[in-house]
């Protein structure tokens, strides 16, 4: 699994990837402030693993409900199976309290033959309050939608799908969307 870790308010610069443990730096042209940032996350987590276990459980629990669901929906069609194929964390202030929430993109596919017919994503928010985190709201999307920011609270979505004529395997439709929380719903903001 690879988790997308930025660690700032805006989230255009600095990623950090996960991969099973091993931290990786992409974007080198912000290396010195990446490092200034692994550093403190490394510092915080050491007194935070409880409280970063419970967003991990709460990631992989929406993850399998909605596997459930997808299974149950699919099973009156063809009867696919379908699983994770991968999600990434983004943490940013989306509530504006001051604390960074983490922001989910979670990929979804059928299991014998992934293809863009049988692809969707969600856009999963958990709140944190004070380390400990909570489901707040989520935005499916067809076949996927891919985080291009998040500033001042709003979530800046790439959003793919098919256009008329596109062969299957390429969705050539993309459109910028921009979302923000609203309650217990993520709501499209008009620009």
């Amino acid at each position: 699994m690879v988790a997308v870790s930025p660690h700032v308010n805006s989230i255009v610069g600095c990623f950090l990837v996960e991969i099973e443990d091993l931290k990786i730096m992409k974007n080198l042209w912000q290396l010195s402030a990446c490092v200034a940032v692994l550093v403190l996350s490394q510092t915080v987590s050491f007194g935070q693993a409880n409280k970063t276990s419970n967003l991990k459980s709460l990631i992989n629990q929406y993850a399998a409900n909605t596997v459930r669901a997808l299974n149950k929906q699919d099973a009156k069609y063809n009867g696919f199976n379908y699983s994770v194929t991968n999600t990434n964390t983004f943490n940013a202030d989306v509530n504006g309290d001051g604390e960074f929430d983490a922001i989910v993109e979670m990929f979804f596919c059928e299991t014998e033959n992934c293809h863009s017919t049988t692809k969707s994503s969600e856009l999963v928010v958990f709140l944190n309050n004070n380390g400990n985190y909570r489901f707040a709201a989520s935005k499916g999307f067809s076949l996927f939608g891919k985080i291009n920011s998040i500033e001042d609270g709003i979530i800046y979505v790439d959003v793919y799908d098919l256009e008329e004529g596109d062969p299957q395997c390429c969705p050539e439709l993309k459109r910028s969307e921009a979302y923000s929380l609203k309650g217990n719903k993520l709501v499209k903001v008009r620009r």
